[in-house]
């Protein structure tokens, strides 16, 4: 007896991934010394990867920029100057935690509610994803459907195809406060067998970018079924 056959979900190897969640607050000033933020985050596990500065009498601060303090997987990364504080792991579901935990630290330790002062929050990603298809004839094939590359091609005076796919929100700027930018070609050294993706949501609402994060495995998936239908 034959039995139907039953399509299974498209399953990705997701290969060196970083995800990024910041927060960009819009205090004139930094909120608080960074020194003293180091100190609490070391009685949360935090392991400080720039040297503690010693201890200043008066207004003397030091300037910040790039990571501070690293937990296992979670980065702890500073830009004082542009006002940011942000997150970074090669797991997403650790990247909300330690972000989470970080807020929270700077708001029970040193008494700043960075939430209450966001201007906008962004996760950034880089990953490369197999999916068992060839990247490479896979968005030659994809970028066709879409036309215009003929005529391109006439113009340079060569045939031409479609190497990226990169996807915006409509009707919105990439310096506005809600966007997403997702970019989507073969691997430069491995086009054959994997792609590199590039992603960059931006949202006011912390919890759409915690949603994105969460559900953006999911949402992949289906984007890849689609490109490579």
């Amino acid at each position: 007896m034959t039995m139907p056959s039953v399509e299974e979900k498209k399953v990705l190897d997701l290969q060196n991934m970083n995800v990024r969640l910041s927060i960009r607050f819009n205090f004139v000033l930094f909120p608080f010394d960074v020194s003293e933020l180091l100190e609490h985050l070391g009685q949360s596990g935090y392991f400080p990867t720039v040297p503690l500065p010693p201890k200043f009498v008066g207004q003397v601060r030091l300037n910040y920029k790039g990571k501070i303090a690293q937990k296992g997987a979670i980065e702890v990364e500073i830009n004082d100057d542009r006002g940011v504080i942000a997150v970074a792991s090669t797991v997403p579901g650790l990247t909300i935690q330690g972000f989470n935990e970080v807020l929270q630290i700077v708001k029970d330790k040193l008494g700043v509610d960075l939430m209450g002062q966001a201007d906008f929050y962004e996760m950034m990603a880089s990953f490369e994803v197999k999916t068992g298809k060839n990247a490479l004839e896979t968005m030659v094939r994809f970028n066709e459907k879409n036309g215009g590359f003929a005529e391109i091609g006439k113009i340079i005076g060569q045939e031409v195809s479609g190497f990226t796919l990169r996807i915006v929100r409509k009707d919105a700027v990439p310096s506005s406060s809600e966007w997403m930018d997702m970019t989507i070609e073969p691997n430069i050294i491995k086009s054959s067998t994997s792609y590199k993706v590039l992603l960059v949501f931006r949202s006011k609402e912390k919890s759409k970018v915690d949603g994105f994060i969460q559900s953006f495995g999911e949402n992949l998936s289906r984007i890849f079924e689609t490109i490579e239908a």
